[in-house]
């Protein structure tokens, strides 16, 4: 695989090139946008802040094949127009600022999954420092969706952070078991189970469990929800998710999927979606436990979809 990494700042650039050289790809970068037309030629990805994504669109819009990844220092919002513009780029990585470099293991994973096309959902281990402490939390039915809400914000309350964390974590964890309990399950002839009444109690089959886990390293927490159907589609994540932060009406289309999709964006640094089709739908929510609430409410955000 090759990447061409546009990039304005030189160190940045230089660490990225690095980052994509040491899964096995090479790399190019490039800092005048002037030169990306000519340097693409043999590309596979092409990688730039979302400052520059008119330039990329236009490039992917040239080039079949090719695939686009953002990097931004800003709200998401921006970003999320061209994921909605474009089905070749789906991952959005936030950065501290201008200066900073995206995170190193958010880039290695997408240069390592990209070369992969897109290879093997990663465990919860890949988002966490070795020594981490993780759980395994049982959810087979409406009742133990919400002891297992209580057990996440338990989980999160005992790591001394603000009492807000723990809420906000506790409310994604109920959402994404929201749509694994009642969205996702599908009978033999594909139509949906139980999002018709979601206030009803169910019971999952064995068949039809959701996996819940969470996970900390002390430095940063993990979410993971995984249902056994891969029926989320990529429009109901950046559409609904693009409206809901414009201000506009999310999606209902899917129960609660647009709702949820913005309790995922205000309790995460980092979404990653992974959906195998007809084989699993996994949700994975990161939180940086370092950065004060202030902080989080303003920094730039990753978002990332794999399909396969």
């Amino acid at each position: 695989m090759h990447a061409v990494i546009l990039e304005r700042n030189k160190l940045v650039a230089r660490k990225v090139a690095r980052l994509f050289t040491s899964t096995g790809a090479t790399a190019l970068a490039v800092e005048d946008p002037a030169l990306v037309t000519s340097c693409i030629g043999n590309a596979d990805v092409l990688c730039a802040d979302t400052f520059d994504a008119d330039l990329v669109v236009e490039q992917l819009r040239a080039k079949p094949g090719l695939r686009g990844v953002l990097w931004t220092a800003e709200p998401l919002r921006r970003s999320l127009k061209y994921l909605v513009e474009s089905n070749a780029i789906d991952h959005v990585l936030g950065r501290k600022d201008f200066e900073s470099t995206p995170r190193a293991w958010e880039v290695v994973m997408v240069a390592r999954r990209l070369a992969a096309n897109p290879g093997i959902s990663p465990p919860l281990a890949a988002y966490l420092d070795w020594g981490f402490t993780s759980v395994e939390l049982d959810v087979r039915s409406t009742s133990d969706r919400d002891v297992a809400v209580s057990k996440i914000a338990e989980f999160v309350g005992s790591l001394s952070v603000p009492k807000r964390i723990a809420e906000m974590f506790s409310e994604l964890g109920h959402e994404l078991l929201m749509n694994a309990l009642y969205d996702a399950p599908i009978d033999q002839h594909g139509r949906p189970k139980y999002a018709g009444d979601r206030k009803a109690d169910v019971t999952l089959e064995d068949s039809e469990r959701p996996t819940v886990k969470l996970g900390t390293d002390g430095t940063r927490l993990v979410l993971q929800v995984r249902d056994p159907f891969g029926r989320l589609e990529r429009k109901h994540v950046f559409d609904g998710l693009a409206r809901g932060l414009s201000g506009g009406e999310m999606d209902q289309s899917r129960g609660g999927a647009g709702l949820g999709m913005m309790v995922c964006h205000n309790a995460s640094s980092a979404m990653l979606f992974d959906v195998a089709r007809g084989r699993h739908t996994e949700v994975t929510a990161m939180f940086e436990l370092d950065m004060n609430l202030r902080e989080f409410r303003t920094q730039a955000k990753s978002l990332h979809f794999w399909s396969h």
